[in-house]
């Protein structure tokens, strides 16, 4: 048997006792872009962030870090990294345990961790090439339902590319559409 053929078999075995990779999408998550990260040294405690996020009991922020102390007393401290736009004020990332910069830090298993840490995937990633454009056109639908400030040109426009389902790609060199010859 060649190694390659047994390596896939051994890891398709290891597969059937884990558990499904969980979807990024449907894990509750903190975004850096909705906290006020302080411009001067000062240092911006939040006792009711457990309003906005249940799994917390507090939030201290600093210009260069966060320290998240969860409901069962537990500490993560995590830097921030302050990434220049050009545009004045930098946005700014949290950097993960493993190193990488990140806009979202997920909750799983009673701790704050990346998307790669979480070992979670993106839920175009689930979808095959027909139910791709099905996700699309969710995420739009919803987009223009919680969007209400848009100008009517845009909005327009975003109706007009929801309503192209029957154009929808089913191939990288075409459409699925229905054909009018035999």
């Amino acid at each position: 048997m060649p190694w390659q053929l047994q390596r896939g078999l051994i890891e398709r075995r290891r597969s059937r006792r884990r558990e499904p990779r969980p979807i990024a999408e449907s894990l509750p998550a903190i975004s850096v872009n909705d906290l006020q990260i302080p411009r001067d040294y000062a240092t911006i405690t939040l006792p009711n962030i457990g309003l906005r996020y249940p799994r917390l009991a507090s939030m201290r922020l600093t210009y260069h870090s966060v320290e998240v102390t969860h409901g069962t007393g537990r500490t993560q401290h995590f830097k921030l990294k302050p990434i220049k736009t050009g545009f004045g004020r930098p946005r700014y990332a949290f950097v993960c345990s493993c190193g990488r910069p990140v806009i979202q830090l997920y909750f799983r298993y009673a701790s704050l961790a990346c998307r790669r840490c979480c070992n979670a995937v993106h839920a175009s990633q689930t979808l095959n090439k027909q139910t791709r454009p099905v996700l699309k056109a969710h995420r739009l639908e919803a987009f223009l339902a919680l969007k209400t400030n848009m100008l009517s040109r845009t909005r327009q426009r975003l109706r007009a590319r929801l309503g192209e389902k029957a154009l929808m790609p089913q191939s990288n060199y075409g459409t699925g559409t229905a054909r009018h010859w035999k």
